[in-house]
């Protein structure tokens, strides 16, 4: 793990640790949603770093992160399989296909990403406010209460707490 990949994993473990304290005193949706989008952008900045060079300066890189993931070196397969608690790699590349949309969504609430619609920080349309983050049901959160969605965040807390054992794959 290289200094840079240090600084955004330090930072996705911080976030991770808010995330955890809202989900458990059941804080707002927006809050807690908010927390764990950017979990995943920075967790996927960190592991994005491994060659060097800044990630694009985008909300976007969970989805790559994942897709990354899925398409490592052969020699890492079955290790990457075993960390994320899979029995091989080609279960893994499975779940990694059925969990995208998930992903997708909850990048996609990000303001910048979210089109003038739902998103965990602002009232929306931005010319016309007539919905605020506080009131609404995020449809993302309601996947992540799912058995896959459970399991996406559950492969989140993995991917956080053992960053440095794939950092560099």
């Amino acid at each position: 793990m290289n200094s840079y990949q240090e600084q955004w994993w330090h930072q996705a473990k911080s976030d991770h640790e808010a995330f955890i304290l809202l989900k458990s005193a059941g804080i707002a949706q927006c809050h807690t949603l908010h927390y764990l989008q950017m979990v995943t952008e920075k967790i996927a900045k960190a592991y994005l770093w491994r060659s060097g060079s800044p990630p694009p300066r985008s909300h976007a890189g969970f989805v790559h992160f994942l897709r990354f993931l899925g398409q490592i070196r052969q020699t890492d397969r079955e290790r990457i399989a075993t960390l994320f608690t899979f029995t091989n790699y080609n279960q893994f590349q499975s779940w990694l296909r059925s969990v995208l949309p998930i992903a997708y969504d909850l990048e996609r609430i990000a303001p910048a990403l979210a089109n003038n619609g739902p998103n965990t920080e602002y009232p929306w349309p931005h010319a016309t406010p007539s919905s605020a983050p506080v009131n609404h049901d995020f449809s993302v959160w309601k996947s992540l209460t799912t058995g896959q969605g459970r399991d996406l965040m559950r492969i989140i807390q993995i991917a956080v707490n053992r960053f440095p054992e794939y950092a560099d794959t």
